[in-house]
Formats: C-alpha cells, sequence, structure tokens
C-alpha cells in the first residue's frame, strides 16, 4: 500500500491505493481487535460514538465496512462520509496530506468531542451580503427564506478569518455554506418547530434542500408543518426520538444509497414514508427547484410562479378524510 506523496492530476487508480488503515491511523483511529487471519482490523466506529467495534477493515483488499450501517467501499468513500465532500475534495485530501488542516472532519465522535474546537471568534449577523444572496439566487432560493432562516457567520479557523452562509443547529453549532465552502462547527440535527400542535414534520438532508422546499411553498402555508433537518445522513438513527410525536413523517432524501439507507433507518422506528420519488428524475429538492427555473433566478421569468404553484405536489399532506391536500395550494 502507498503512503501519501504527491501525485499527478490524473491519479485515480493511485490513490484509491493509500492504505485505509494508514489513513485512519493519521487520523487518530487506532484498531482494538485484529482479526485472526491478521487481514482484518476492527475499530471504533468513527462515524458515531460506540462501545464495541463494529468497523471493519480489510487491509488485503483496502476495503472499509460499517456493520452498524452496511455501509463501506474504497478509500474515496471512506474520506467523503468523514468529510462530508464530493469525490473531488476527497482526492484533494488524499493527494495533499496538509490539505486535511483546512476543513474540520463534521463528525460526532469521541475524538472530536474531546478535541477543542478550531473554530475561534465566531460571530453572527443579518444575512445581508450580496454575495451570499447571489448564491443563494443561483440555487433558486428566495432571499427572504434565507434571510430569514440564515445569519452571515463570520469565523476564525487555523489563524484565518472567514465568512459564510450560517444555519444553525439544536447544539448551538453552525453548518456553514458559500461558493467554497461545506463545513460545520459541530454536527448536530437542526428542528424547526414553526407552531404548536403541528401533526406532520418533513424531514432533509441538508438546510438547502430545506430551504429550497420553502421557497417551493406559498409563504401563508410554511407554518403548517415542522422541519427537521439531519445536515448529515449520519443522524438518521438520532433523528428518531424526535419524529416520534409525529402523526406525518414525510423524508425528502436524496435519490441516491445514501438517501435510500437513511430512509430504512428512519422507517423501522417511524411511521415514515418516502417523498423523494417526487423529485424525479432529479437527486434532491434543490435540483428540483432549478430544473423549474431553467434561466438564471436574476432574468424575468413571468411563469415562474406558475412553476413553483404546479409543482406544490411536493408539499402534498394528509387531510382529515384521507384525500391528500397540498400545503401551499394556490386557490
Amino acid at each position: 500500500m502507498k503512503n501519501y506523496t504527491t501525485y499527478k492530476p490524473d491519479d485515480t487508480d493511485i490513490l484509491r491505493q493509500i492504505s485505509i488503515a494508514y489513513y485512519l491511523d493519521n487520523q487518530g483511529f487506532k484498531p482494538v481487535k485484529r482479526h485472526c487471519t491478521g487481514k482484518e482490523l476492527l475499530y471504533l466506529s468513527p462515524m458515531r460514538n460506540e462501545s464495541k467495534p463494529s468497523f471493519s477493515v480489510n487491509t488485503e483488499k483496502n476495503l472499509w465496512y460499517d456493520y452498524g450501517t452496511g455501509e463501506g467501499g474504497d478509500i474515496f468513500s471512506l474520506v467523503r462520509k468523514l468529510w462530508n465532500v464530493d469525490f473531488h475534495k476527497a482526492k484533494e485530501i488524499l493527494r495533499d496530506k496538509e490539505y486535511k488542516e483546512m476543513f474540520y472532519r463534521p463528525v460526532d465522535t469521541q475524538l472530536e468531542r474531546e478535541r477543542p474546537s478550531p473554530f475561534t471568534d465566531i460571530r453572527t449577523s443579518p444575512l445581508t451580503s450580496s454575495h451570499f444572496l447571489d448564491y443563494c439566487a443561483k440555487r433558486c432560493i428566495d432571499p427572504e427564506v434565507a434571510k430569514a432562516e440564515c445569519r452571515q457567520v463570520d469565523y476564525q479557523l487555523y489563524g484565518h478569518m472567514n465568512s459564510a452562509i450560517g444555519f444553525e443547529n439544536d447544539k448551538g453549532g453552525w453548518e456553514l455554506r458559500s461558493p467554497s465552502t461545506k463545513i460545520c462547527t459541530c454536527k448536530a440535527i437542526s428542528t424547526r418547530r414553526k407552531q404548536d400542535g403541528n401533526t406532520t414534520v418533513c424531514v432533509f438532508e441538508g438546510f438547502f434542500d430545506y430551504l429550497s422546499f420553502l421557497t417551493l411553498m406559498k409563504s401563508e402555508a410554511r407554518h403548517k408543518c415542522d422541519y427537521v433537518i439531519l445536515n448529515s445522513v449520519s443522524q438518521a438513527g438520532k433523528v428518531i426520538p424526535i419524529l416520534r410525536p409525529y402523526k406525518h413523517v414525510r423524508c425528502y432524501f436524496d435519490n441516491d444509497a445514501a438517501g435510500r439507507n437513511a430512509y430504512e433507518i428512519v422507517k423501522k422506528d417511524v411511521n415514515a414514508i418516502s417523498c423523494s420519488e417526487k423529485m424525479l428524475p432529479h437527486n434532491d429538492v434543490n435540483d428540483y427547484l432549478c430544473s423549474l427555473r431553467v434561466r438564471s433566478p436574476t432574468d424575468a421569468d413571468t411563469d415562474w410562479e406558475g412553476k413553483k404553484c404546479h409543482s406544490l405536489r411536493m408539499t402534498e399532506e394528509p387531510s382529515p378524510d384521507g384525500r391528500n391536500e397540498q400545503l401551499g395550494k394556490h386557490h
């Protein structure tokens, strides 16, 4: 197995050979048990807090498997899950060992809880920056929704001041997004209870899906249900106690393997239904929203409201007589 070094741009196959065991060791995770064959290492999962090891690494095949979630794969899938990044960012992390110091891994582990947060001097203010509002507009988010639900967060990370769109979670931490940033100060679920007595809750993977959903809805209807944002599919198991009190649980997870797995975890303990098929052929709610507007959000689009109205099948909820009604139905 190869360790970190400098690679050429077209280096996917070489990067895939990086030892998973070496990478985990570099991240501070040590095996607690070695299988008698010597080819399998067992770890306390880096994805969650646990007392019995459920995370396995096959050193011969250089593959990992999480017995707790049924997930597994190669070094790329592991880095993507640990850092919550896409494939290209995962390659950068593996290509340059110093790159990991630019990001704070958003995973709830004992190691992370004991380690002081690298985020300092965190300050929040109303979201008024044209730079960030333009970014929301490019993703077709209603600017008034973004202003109401998010804050601008200025923070220092490893000695450098940065700014991002911030979405607060239930631990008082922040999900941080910008055109070049996707990190968090601490990983936790976000709940948004709109009014007492709501019996319906809509559940999303990320907060841009939540913002997209609100954009699709008529403003006066947004309070008719509560909302839960996982901020990571790894939180699917932890969301169960929050969802149990609701009569209707609607999951708008991504149309991919991770989203389907998260839904399976939720529906084992909660009477939930998947609404993900309503977004097809698109992957998530934001992709679905953006598909309705083929032109730039800054251009005139006289049919925009009509498109949103037509799309409100996304927000259907059961009525008392069993028929489906739309949360934001236009009359």
